[in-house]
């Protein structure tokens, strides 16, 4: 038992030092560079939450002048309308419409309202004195 514990040190040193042979670099392997894009869009974020406790998520660019709503788990991109006050769907079948103090999503076909919330009134109300 004494001459074993010697011999398997040994075995395991001869193992480390012959295994550790090959060099670090790869010579086949490139290295391979992603370059990252550098956004200079004006973009917020709000939460906001209904009377029901529902929340939506929405994601304004103002450079691109697009909106992006997440509500339910889907998410919808909306550009602006020209035409008409808002933002709509390039398909036209979903609006979205903010005001100084609410947010109205809507699907025009079937004349329904997804989600109709208010603003925090107390980062929006003026201090009245």
């Amino acid at each position: 038992m004494k001459k074993a514990l010697p011999i398997l040190l040994l075995v395991l040193y001869t193992l480390t030092f012959t295994a550790c042979t090959h060099s670090a670099k790869d010579p086949d392997l490139q290295t391979v560079e992603a370059k990252t894009e550098i956004s200079n869009d004006e973009i917020s974020k709000k939460t906001i939450v209904d009377r029901h406790g529902d929340e939506m998520e929405i994601i304004t660019n103002n450079t691109k002048n697009t909106v992006t709503v997440r509500l339910n788990g889907k998410s919808y991109e909306l550009h602006k309308n020209f035409e008409n006050a808002g933002f709509s769907t390039s398909d036209n079948k979903y609006q979205f419409n903010e005001t100084k103090n609410e947010v109205t999503f809507l699907k025009k076909d079937a004349d329904m309202v997804l989600f109709h919330g208010k603003k925090d009134q107390a980062s929006t109300k003026m201090a009245s004195q």
